[in-house]
């Protein structure tokens, strides 16, 4: 099922409807999420995804446990470290696995698909059917895009749904996922489609009436306003609604209990129509230092974390933490999960348009030496041991700052590191599946630690 319309519209919120239903019949669903500023990272929506499940899975009962991991082990074979390689966690379940033998391209291309395919038809049964949405797909890397083919292809997987949502006015007829989702219709794939549109003036009315708790005739020139003001995109009309709140132009009346606000003042305050520059002014009333955490924030993804942020700003976590305190304090981010009683560990942007303004706070001219920074601390400060979690994401840091690097030795040391990535389609063609991504972090990681 592909969800498409604007940025904004509804499309993630109307999928997440789903997880009430599907988990009340012992569904599982998972969900991942391309980075608009992380499309060198193969497979990450789907392997954050996958990591989710495998969390879910390490939840269950010990004896439920042993049953996953009996059936892991039969459908994997001796080919268990060829997943373990692109989902860690796996290795939670099933334990540690032999190497595998190293073969040529075109077999370790067949071989990893054939067993990413075992892995899938594990967790679709009709006891336990599997969804899994992939959001934002028109940012994925090409790499998925062709490991969603093979999945949607396989006549042997079952009971799996396969969700994806896309920007479609972001997706033209050359755009890597039309050509992939034109190729899946050529082959039979089952495929449905919805599209969604703007609210109309009655929605929009209808949900300021619902926020204010008045009646439609009294807040239909509000409605006509911020329609006009927002073109009905359900995300602008709620941060256009709390800006009016924040500027103090739509308050609440003690005194005649009820909401207040005048058009005409309103108009003549002139706020943006732009969605993005209307987030630009609520992070730039943020203090510099928080504006400045959430500009690497940015940087790093539309999920980032606390051990992160301290690793790229070279802070500890309890100097960082108030900062994105402040920041969540605002709505502009959202926590996701807790380190412990007092920090906050995982957190996201309230959307992609938030994520987007925090990274244009950085002057275009600075943003090569804000990569390179990022790349460097965390491949000083990332243990040896655990580089190639992060090999794809140190990379891409560097390689967009390379250019900065003045000193011809040292520049030609990064450039060992960052070769295959350098010419972006050469790298991208070299990952086009997980097989080659195996071979690849075989390569890099090495690479990597003789650098480090």
């Amino acid at each position: 099922m592909l969800i498409c319309g604007y940025a904004g519209v509804g499309k993630s919120a109307l999928v997440e409807e789903l997880y009430k239903p599907i988990t009340a019949k012992r569904g599982y669903f998972v969900s991942g999420k391309f980075d608009q500023f992380g499309r060198n990272i193969p497979y990450s929506a789907i392997v954050h995804a996958l990591q989710k499940l495998v969390q879910q899975l390490l939840g269950e009962p010990d004896e439920q446990l042993k049953q996953w991991r009996y059936r892991l082990l039969t459908a994997l074979g001796s080919n268990g470290q060829i997943i373990i390689d692109v989902i860690l966690e796996v290795e939670l379940i099933i334990g540690k696995q032999p190497p595998v033998p190293e073969v040529g391209t075109t077999e370790t291309q067949n071989r990893f698909n054939r067993v990413f395919g075992q892995f899938i038809r594990v967790f679709g049964s009709a006891e336990h059917p599997l969804v899994i949405f992939l959001d934002d797909l028109q940012w994925a890397d090409s790499a998925t895009l062709k490991l969603i083919e093979l999945m949607m292809t396989d006549t042997q997987t079952q009971y799996l749904f396969l969700i994806g949502a896309y920007r479609d006015n972001e997706v033209n007829y050359s755009h890597p996922l039309r050509i992939m989702l034109e190729e899946l219709r050529k082959e039979g794939a089952t495929t449905s489609q919805i599209t969604l549109a703007p609210l109309g003036l009655n929605a929009v009315a209808q949900l300021i009436a619902d926020t204010l708790h008045s009646d439609i005739s009294t807040i239909i020139s509000l409605a006509e306003l911020v329609l006009r003001k927002t073109g009905g995109n359900p995300f602008f009309v709620n941060e256009f609604l709390k800006t009016l709140y924040a500027e103090n132009l739509l308050s609440f009346d003690l005194e005649n209990v009820s909401w207040q606000w005048d058009i005409t003042h309103i108009e003549g305050k002139n706020i943006t129509d732009n969605v993005v520059e209307l987030m630009l002014g609520k992070l730039k009333k943020l203090p510099p230092a928080t504006q400045q955490v959430l500009q690497f924030a940015a940087c790093v993804g539309a999920v980032f974390d606390l051990s992160t942020l301290s690793i790229i700003c070279e802070s500890s976590s309890g100097e960082i933490f108030p900062l994105l305190s402040v920041a969540a304090q605002s709505g502009l981010i959202v926590p996701t999960s807790q380190l412990d009683e007092q920090l906050v560990q995982d957190y996201k942007f309230l959307h992609d348009r938030v994520q987007q303004a925090a990274y244009a706070l950085i002057e275009e001219s600075h943003k090569q030496v804000v990569h390179l920074q990022i790349g460097r601390n965390l491949l000083k400060k990332t243990l040896p041991e655990r580089i190639s979690e992060r090999l794809f994401e140190i990379v891409d840091h560097l390689n967009y700052g390379i250019e900065l690097v003045a000193d011809s030795k040292l520049r030609e040391s990064e450039s060992k590191m960052t070769q295959f990535l350098e010419a972006i389609p050469v790298g991208i063609a070299i990952l086009d599946t997980s097989g080659r991504l195996y071979y690849f972090n075989q390569r890099a990681t090495q690479l990597l630690a003789k650098w480090h």
